[in-house]
């Protein structure tokens, strides 16, 4: 079945760079916002001086020059790794570069689908998150979630319409529209509060 994690989540990041030609110095560069990925990486397995041990997160990154590749960190692997984006970013570069490797964090030349259907297998539950979905404090969240969501520019409706085929739920954080980093540190919130 996989191993368990309580909070499990994926960024389709669509301009995210796939080679480790990117600067430290300006990870929004070129609009590939390298920034945005390693955010979303510290608010997926962070908390004040802890790491959430229960947690992952994939980053599916379709930018140049040869996408797809799911760089996948994991909370209870994860080693000499801080929490701020530079240097979770140079460790991006690292694996990439194939320069180090951290049992923590994996690569892997497979896209959005195939990681669907892989985490499918291991009997996971999707969520995507989706303004028009249903507000999260009015669902039960099941066992073994993953969530689900795009970066500034959004999820594309094909993908969106392929989790929909594996019973996924669209959920909302409420009317406002935040920033994906912001969107998984209010997930973290709201399970926390349920004790999930």
């Amino acid at each position: 079945m996989g191993t368990f994690y309580s909070r499990e989540f994926i960024l389709f990041a669509r301009k995210a760079v796939t080679s480790s030609e990117f600067s430290l110095d300006d990870l929004p560069g070129s609009g590939r916002r390298m920034d945005l990925v390693a955010r979303c990486i510290a608010n997926a397995l962070w908390v004040s001086r802890a790491l959430r041990r229960d947690s992952c997160i994939h980053v599916v990154a379709y930018g140049k020059p040869s996408p797809p590749l799911t760089i996948s960190f994991y909370g209870d692997k994860l080693r000499g790794v801080n929490v701020d984006e530079r240097n979770i970013a140079s460790w991006i570069k690292k694996i990439i570069g194939e320069q180090a490797t951290n049992p923590g964090i994996t690569k892997r030349k497979i896209g959005f689908e195939d990681l669907i259907r892989e985490l499918t297998n291991q009997g996971k539950n999707f969520y995507i998150l989706h303004e028009k979905g249903k507000d999260i404090r009015e669902i039960e969240i099941k066992e073994r979630p993953v969530f689900i969501l795009g970066d500034h520019i959004g999820l594309p409706k094909k993908l969106e319409k392929f989790v929909e085929r594996f019973d996924a739920e669209k959920i909302s954080l409420g009317k406002v529209s935040y920033l994906s980093s912001q969107c998984i540190a209010i997930l973290h919130y709201e399970l926390d509060r349920k004790k999930f």
